[in-house]
């Protein structure tokens, strides 16, 4: 997944406030009766016999907010969409071939080196966002040239993850220049934990994957860990970040390794907390984001910057 669609990621789950706050705004109208007569707005009443043509209400907060919302979403992905699929048919107008483009990724990624040398924490971050523009051409240049291989998605997955080591390495390098005294070597276990959850997460669903159907329970994703980074790099926390990710990125391999178990034995979790198998765009992914994102913009408060 490209980084510009991780971050409309996060943005569809801030509108998962308004469009996902009640469940029942699509529901049937309510059956007609003496009992509701000239409660059913915008259909035709029949009360004791008497057809009576009701007005509609004008829509409540709720709904304005949510149609808001709808059009606030597709306005965004529309210009997001645009302009990329635009540098898309450039790119295919030159003659640049798809696994070249995807290629381009990494590289972009490894600029963040220079920022970090220097401390800059929110340059680097904007280095990262800057490098999602190619991260997310390679999709759509394969898609409008209708060149889509089975080794491009491939490669697409494997450069994934170097980038997400790029980015850790980028890490690494700020705390052995930047970071002095017993604070170093705290950090440097928690870039240590950190960099065993990343690897250990995806090789863990691909692994169950071979037995069972999906393991996709736990909330520390490639997504989030990207938006996770890049948002502490720009509110200068990079420390934060490391807390946050040693602790969700191992915490979301155990329990990809409890739920393997479990369906590997024939058992369903009866719950989905524990496991956290709450998909994106709910109400309780959207409140754990929400959390994190506040402890990554003011955590120095709380834990002093190194």
């Amino acid at each position: 997944m490209d980084i510009i669609t991780e971050w409309l990621i996060v943005y569809d789950i801030w509108m998962n406030v308004v469009l996902h706050a009640q469940d029942g705004l699509a529901r049937d109208p309510p059956a007609e009766s003496p009992g509701n007569c000239g409660k059913v707005h915008g259909h035709t009443a029949n009360c004791m016999g008497v057809k009576e043509n009701i007005l509609p209400q004008p829509p409540g907060l709720r709904e304005l907010l949510r149609s808001i919302a709808i059009a606030l979403s597709k306005t965004v992905a529309g210009i997001f969409g645009f302009a990329r699929d635009s540098i898309a048919r450039g790119i295919i107008r030159v003659g640049i071939p798809v696994n070249a483009v995807t290629l381009t990724g990494p590289v972009a990624v490894s600029v963040v080196f220079m920022p970090m040398f220097h401390g800059t924490q929110w340059l680097a971050g904007l280095v990262l966002i800057a490098a999602g523009a190619f991260d997310m051409l390679d999709g759509a240049v394969a898609r409008i040239s209708r060149r889509s291989t089975a080794f491009g998605g491939f490669l697409d997955s494997v450069t994934d993850r170097y980038t997400d080591y790029l980015m850790l390495l980028g890490i690494l390098m700020y705390l052995l220049r930047h970071v002095h005294g017993p604070t170093r070597t705290l950090y440097l276990v928690l870039w240590g934990f950190t960099s065993v959850g990343t690897a250990t997460t995806s090789y863990i669903r691909a692994r169950a994957e071979n037995v069972i159907p999906e393991c996709k329970v736990g909330f520390m994703e490639r997504a989030e860990r990207t938006v996770t980074i890049i948002i502490g790099l720009l509110a200068g926390n990079v420390h934060i970040t490391l807390w946050i990710l040693a602790v969700f990125t191992n915490l979301i391999s155990s329990q990809r390794i409890l739920y393997a178990r479990m369906a590997m034995n024939g058992r369903e979790p009866k719950r989905n907390f524990w496991l956290w198998r709450y998909p994106r765009l709910t109400a309780p992914h959207f409140t754990l984001c929400a959390t994190l994102i506040l402890l990554l913009v003011v955590g120095h408060l709380f834990i002093a910057r190194p």
